[in-house]
């Protein structure tokens, strides 16, 4: 049986190991690299080029590959005959749905049991996608307010950057930087998103993006 070759990247070493000494037991799977930042995760796909990049979706602080929808973009786009599996807190509907719009072959989630993540592998192996038992389940519940979802599912994933970073409190400088965009292109980007919501303030927002658990 040809092993499934995998590179792990995320920025918390105690999670990493435990994925890491999860998957070595498993014969199905060799672990080629382990690493903590966008950059590295592109440096060892270069150097190793693996079957599969397990990444989790939030790694703050590298601004030369940056994190979330960013990075799974530019992994799509670069290295398409890679698998990409994405490992997150976040469960909300419209970010999966974003995340496999942009190339991910499957989502896992922090709160899983370990089985979950050998499944995803398993289902990629066998040539297929993953979908999570829960993503259909969850999107149904997502309905109950549908003019607000609607609202929600018409920002693009620049926009939903954007937001992310600013309901974590970054300033409208700090997420340039870290987005590699103009000062005055994020302004817009957010004023965009905000008139898209009918949302008129910088309060209103955050509590909007709180109450629908845009980023939780």
């Amino acid at each position: 049986m040809t092993k499934l070759r995998l590179v792990v990247a995320d920025d918390h070493p105690l999670v990493l190991a435990g994925m890491r000494e999860m998957l070595e037991k498993d014969i199905r799977f060799e672990i080629i690299a382990c690493v903590s930042s966008s950059t590295a995760l592109i440096k060892a796909i270069c150097a190793q080029a693996p079957d599969v990049v397990i990444t989790d979706f939030s790694m703050p602080g590298d601004t030369r590959h940056g994190d979330g929808l960013r990075l799974i973009n530019y992994l799509a786009a670069h290295f398409p005959n890679i698998k990409i599996l994405v490992v997150t807190m976040q469960r909300n509907p419209l970010l999966t749905s974003l995340l496999y719009k942009a190339g991910a072959h499957g989502i896992v989630f922090k709160s899983d049991p370990p089985s979950t993540l050998k499944t995803a592998l398993e289902c990629i192996r066998l040539g297929r996608s993953f979908t999570h038992p829960s993503i259909t389940a969850n999107s149904i519940n997502q309905q109950k307010n549908t003019a607000d979802v609607a609202l929600i599912a018409a920002l693009s994933p620049k926009e939903i950057e954007v937001l992310r970073y600013f309901t974590e409190g970054q300033t409208l400088t700090d997420i340039a930087q870290n987005l590699k965009r103009s000062i005055k292109t994020i302004s817009n980007q957010k004023r965009s998103a905000m008139r898209k919501l009918n949302i008129s303030n910088d309060q209103e927002l955050i509590t909007f993006c709180t109450v629908h658990s845009i980023f939780n």
